[in-house]
């Protein structure tokens, strides 16, 4: 009898503490990168980083660089071009705990889904999904895609390539604020970015509900604006709540919001979705 107990003791043990993913490589890195992770993605880790999401970071901040110095030469007293809020989290205020929720391995890829808890001011807590490459023998962060309501733009990588997205500055066609072109169609004006951009380069793209076209989407660096390329025309939207966005005239214009994690662009004088969805 003794025996028996002392047998059921051990195997309870081993079934609680034997959890193949609670201390594993994986798992080192993320607790390794969020337990130093402050905020401001200038200052984040990149030993932790893909090579290719390690580039990207790079390159985001001599951008930063570049703007504040053109700005200096010029004398101007406008805003540099920054990345604002955290962008390793859904909550641009970043977090203050965090618990791994559950981990998945494929193969030389992996993903790691994080509940992120921010107490600062009220609680709030949302998951995020952070992806894993295996680099060199080790484990490196790849991207985080957001899971949260409050997320603007879908991932790490997202909001880093919509930063670097190039602008040509050129002059504009008086007419219809269309850039100046010799190649075609390929480029648009933006009125967020006061330039030239390629639309079909945008990394943050909708479906329209019968599948045959699709919307682009552009934040201005302070998130307080957005603007919607289709193929006909395009909108400026301006920031209502949270995770909303809408033209400031009823009248033909559009809205642009996060509802169950899901972005949608509709008409605003009858509700109506007219592009959805996030594509990759």
């Amino acid at each position: 009898m003794k025996l028996k107990i002392l047998l059921s003791l051990i195997a309870a043990t081993l079934l609680f503490s034997c959890n193949p993913f609670k201390n594993n490589e994986i798992n080192k890195v993320i607790n390794a990168f969020y337990k130093s992770h402050k905020g401001p993605f200038e200052e984040v880790d990149k030993g932790s980083l893909s090579t290719a999401l390690s580039s990207l970071v790079e390159k985001a901040v001599a951008e930063e660089v570049k703007s504040v110095q053109e700005l200096k030469v010029l004398k101007s007293t406008d805003k540099p071009a920054k990345i604002e809020g955290d962008i390793f989290t859904s909550l641009s205020e970043s977090f203050t705990s965090y618990e791994i929720v559950e981990t998945k391995i494929y193969d030389n890829k992996a993903s790691v889904l994080v509940e992120f808890t921010n107490n600062r001011s009220g609680v709030e807590t949302w998951k995020d999904e952070i992806e894993l490459i295996k680099e060199n023998g080790g484990w490196k962060i790849d991207n985080v895609r957001f899971k949260g309501e409050r997320a603007v733009g879908k991932s790490t990588k997202d909001v880093l390539s919509q930063f670097l997205t190039p602008i040509t500055l050129v002059v504009s066609d008086a007419d219809d604020q269309r850039c100046r072109l010799s190649a075609g169609n390929q480029y648009q004006w933006s009125n967020i970015k006061k330039g030239c951009i390629r639309v079909l380069e945008l990394p943050f793209k909708l479906r329209s509900t019968d599948k045959a076209s699709i919307a682009s989407v552009i934040f201005s660096d302070d998130q307080k604006k957005a603007e919607v390329f289709t193929q006909k025309t395009s909108w400026v939207l301006n920031k209502k709540s949270i995770a909303a966005y809408e033209t400031e005239s009823a009248d033909g214009g559009v809205f642009l919001e996060k509802r169950d994690n899901v972005w949608r662009l509709g008409h605003l004088k009858d509700g109506k979705t007219i592009y959805s969805g996030n594509l990759e």
